[in-house]
């Protein structure tokens, strides 16, 4: 092949290429913001689902979902032990030592502990 075909073979890969990743970043981008019919029909029918949920299958304020069977559920959802706030209950111990992770202050070797 000619110096001429070669380099018209070239820049012919070039923007069939260069057409290739304008099209990828186009379908990204349209991925990426959907059309607003969609995404209000979405809301609408999330919506729908969530208005359909009897009273008595929501969650109350205190955190208990109460079954639906009327009085009787209401009762014993009442009744339900109470668990102590995360902030009351016993702090854990970490699962690592914390000292240990600490730079040293020097590049001395640690002097071996004290044998009992």
């Amino acid at each position: 092949m000619s110096k001429t075909k070669l380099g018209e073979w070239m820049w012919r890969f070039l923007a069939i290429a260069m057409t290739f990743s304008v099209g990828c970043t186009v379908w990204i981008i349209y991925q990426l913001n959907p059309p607003p019919l969609i995404v209000n029909a979405a809301f609408e029918a999330a919506a729908k689902a969530k208005g359909k949920a009897p009273a008595s299958e929501k969650q109350s304020a205190h955190g208990v979902i109460a079954p639906s069977g009327g009085a009787d559920a209401a009762s014993t959802a009442s009744e339900a032990p109470a668990v102590a706030p995360p902030a009351l209950q016993p702090a854990k111990e970490p699962p690592i030592n914390p000292e240990k992770l600490k730079f040293s202050e020097s590049i001395a070797q640690p002097v071996p502990a004290a044998k009992k």
